[in-house]
């Protein structure tokens, strides 16, 4: 596979069949695995390929394929868990909007949200400017290309910031 890798991120197409075959059931098995399968499962493999696919460029001959790959897959199965945990810890009730059901937080709810967030964004505007620019500019995938760094300066940056908001926070909220 790390040959037809290294064809696909020179740019040759033709590739493309051929490990998306081999890619496919590998990070089906573990994205099951991670998961415990089901539909979570489904759509941390799918975008795990979408993601290996857009971003084919970045694979470096000489790596394991597949050992990049399934680091891709880690990161879309870490993903998928933090969004079940989420929707175990924001309980929403039903409301009525043009006759569908639409989740809707209750007053309660909407009152911690909103303090919730007036704290992130003090906690982000006592940091310093290029941690809270690169807090902000995680949200956009390209945001590293436009600045001009590798990837891999970017995350490294971005891991410094978010450990540095993390202190932040505990020391003037107690928890994380």
């Amino acid at each position: 596979m790390d040959d037809l890798m290294q064809r696909l991120a020179r740019g040759d197409r033709s590739a493309f069949d051929r490990v998306y075959a081999q890619a496919r059931p590998l990070l089906e098995r573990f994205t099951a695995r991670a998961l415990g399968g089901g539909a979570d499962a489904e759509d941390a493999a799918q975008q795990a390929l979408l993601q290996v696919f857009s971003r084919a460029s970045e694979y470096q001959p000489g790596r394991s394929a597949a050992a990049w790959m399934l680091g891709i897959a880690a990161y879309e199965v870490r993903t998928a868990r933090k969004r079940r945990a989420r929707r175990r810890e924001s309980p929403l009730t039903a409301v009525e909007v043009d006759g569908r059901a639409c989740a809707a937080p209750t007053p309660e709810e909407h009152s911690v949200l909103a303090d919730l967030e007036a704290a992130a964004r003090e906690v982000l505007g006592a940091l310093r400017h290029e941690d809270a620019e690169a807090i902000a500019a995680s949200v956009d995938p390209s945001a590293a290309a436009r600045a001009g760094l590798a990837p891999a300066t970017f995350r490294k940056r971005l891991q410094r910031a978010l450990e540095r908001a993390r202190l932040l926070w505990r020391t003037r909220h107690g928890h994380d």
